[in-house]
């Protein structure tokens, strides 16, 4: 029998992505309803990305061979996209789709407000997780958080997270965000979160217990 060997394929080094393994996706599709974000955990340099989807975002998005999509991570306090294909799909063990390598990475620059930076302790809890850390950056658009990595969960499973911070004598306010990045740095993960919405109360209290935040 004769046994035919794939074609080795050359790779361009230059096209590494400055990205982790690790570091949250979210993939679009055309239909807003097929959007979700999923976790980068490996690369064939110049040939393929994996990212694994959680199971709900996996039957939610329905992803198939041959679809279009746009990708968006967060690195260095800046969004970048790139466009997309779906190559292959794989359900088990794991939900994994292969999509191709990016011809092309643009930056999206969107944060428009300077961060002040803090020392506010904070609750972050979904569900049944709860995990206690800290604010060092912030502004009205969002936040930074440092949390101790090896209590946080599976980045993939977690797309939002509700902040609980404390002011006054007993009185907590409660804000809705949106995980935007996570890197782990040693013991330590820093969280950048964005913020879902900030009515009028929620900015007077935030400028109360960071008096040069100005918003």
């Amino acid at each position: 029998m004769i046994m035919m060997n794939k074609q080795t394929r050359h790779i361009n080094r230059s096209q590494r992505l400055f990205i982790e393994l690790g570091t949250p996706l979210l993939l679009e599709a055309c239909a807003p309803d097929r959007s979700a974000t999923s976790q980068l955990i490996g690369m064939q340099v110049g040939s393929y990305l994996i990212v694994q989807l959680t199971e709900n975002n996996w039957m939610q998005t329905r992803f198939s061979s041959g679809d279009t999509l746009t990708a968006r991570y967060v690195l260095s306090d800046d969004v970048f996209e790139f466009n997309t294909r779906v190559m292959q799909i794989i359900e088990d063990p794991d939900y994994l789709l292969f999509l191709d390598y990016p011809d092309e990475v643009a930056s999206c620059n969107i944060r428009t407000e300077k961060r002040v930076e803090c020392f506010l302790p904070v609750r972050m809890t979904l569900d049944t997780f709860c995990l206690k850390g800290t604010i060092v950056n912030i502004n009205q658009n969002g936040c930074l958080c440092m949390v101790d990595s090896g209590l946080f969960p599976d980045p993939c499973a977690v797309e939002y997270l509700n902040l609980s911070l404390h002011y006054g004598q007993t009185e907590t306010l409660t804000i809705k965000a949106d995980i935007r990045s996570i890197r782990k740095q040693g013991n330590q993960a820093s969280i950048g979160l964005m913020f879902k919405h900030l009515d009028g109360f929620s900015k007077n209290v935030l400028s109360a217990l960071v008096p040069a935040l100005k918003i």
